[in-house]
């Protein structure tokens, strides 16, 4: 418990400090973690993949009888690392169109590699590698246009608030009220009682955004003081939001993130693993600490798109 508390806080600590300070000074920094996230998360779940998924199938045979047969996929490692090299720059030139690209030059490179190898490889691991490229690589790279949009900061903030007040509210609120199980097959640790705390959690990270961004114009006064370079100021756009639009977006994502997390450990549990990874202690791999971003990234760039431009 201790050790998970102090990576939590240090992860905390880092992220703040690089994502809401350095990004003040680049927007190239913030980037680069993302993608650092991004490549490591898809690394992870390639490893995951291709060593860890194994299945056995009955299958018939000539005689009239039965055998097992044992199925492991096998992403294939080529499309992956492509797909890792050029999504950057092609989201930073093209945005949406870089994510379309990248995912339709992974998927035809997949087609070529299961026609040159077709004794090796099957349709399964096409699926698996086209999987490995999509979450995380490609829904973790949303943020990179997220992070150059009007509301860069502000829909970054809301996301980084939601997703972490949804864990922490539901963690605590858990183990203090306890209570029935949520989904004891997939996830027995998680309750009821923290389910409804991480909703509430999610919604009160909604409104510390729009206390901080439409109340206190906290960014507003840094850019004032001095402390945002002037060439940088026009990344901190302060949009007056209504909190009657802020609060049922910070339910909503509340949910899909703790669905997030149980689609992340639904997929542990298929290919066998307690975690993705070992980087952080207590607290298992990069893919275990954005399972939940995945699922929140696309709500949030959908309807900050849509709020960018209406107002």
């Amino acid at each position: 418990m201790i050790k998970r508390i102090g990576t939590a806080i240090i992860m905390l600590a880092v992220i703040l400090s690089c994502v809401f300070w350095l990004r003040m000074y680049s927007l190239i920094i913030t980037d680069a973690i993302i993608m650092a996230f991004a490549i490591i998360g898809g690394f992870e779940m390639y490893k995951s993949l291709k060593k860890k998924s194994l299945n056995r199938a009955v299958v018939d045979v000539d005689n009239g009888g039965y055998k097992v047969k044992e199925f492991r996929l096998q992403p294939m490692v080529l499309p992956i690392a492509l797909s890792m090299v050029i999504i950057y720059p092609l989201t930073y030139f093209f945005k949406e169109l870089g994510l379309v690209a990248t995912l339709a030059v992974g998927t035809i490179s997949s087609l070529i590699i299961l026609t040159i190898k077709h004794e090796k490889y099957n349709i399964a691991d096409v699926g698996a590698t086209v999987f490995n490229i999509v979450y995380p690589i490609i829904i973790m790279s949303i943020m990179v246009i997220m992070n150059h949009s009007s509301m860069g900061l502000f829909s970054i903030f809301a996301t980084f608030a939601v997703v972490v007040m949804t864990d922490t509210m539901a963690y605590f609120v858990g183990v203090t009220c306890k209570g029935p199980k949520l989904c004891p097959k997939i996830s027995p640790k998680k309750t009821i009682s923290g389910a409804v705390g991480g909703v509430l959690g999610g919604i009160l990270g909604m409104v510390i955004v729009y206390l901080l961004f439409c109340e206190f114009n906290i960014f507003e006064y840094m850019n004032t003081a001095g402390f945002i370079p002037v060439e940088s100021s026009s990344i901190f756009a302060n949009k007056h939001l209504n909190l009657a639009v802020l609060l049922p977006l910070g339910a909503i994502c509340s949910v899909i993130a703790e669905l997030g997390d149980l689609a992340a450990s639904i997929i542990k549990r298929k290919i066998g693993i307690k975690d993705y990874g070992n980087l952080f202690p207590g607290h298992g791999g990069v893919m275990d600490r954005i399972d939940s971003f995945l699922a929140v990234i696309p709500v949030m760039y959908i309807v900050f798109a849509i709020i960018e431009a209406l107002i």
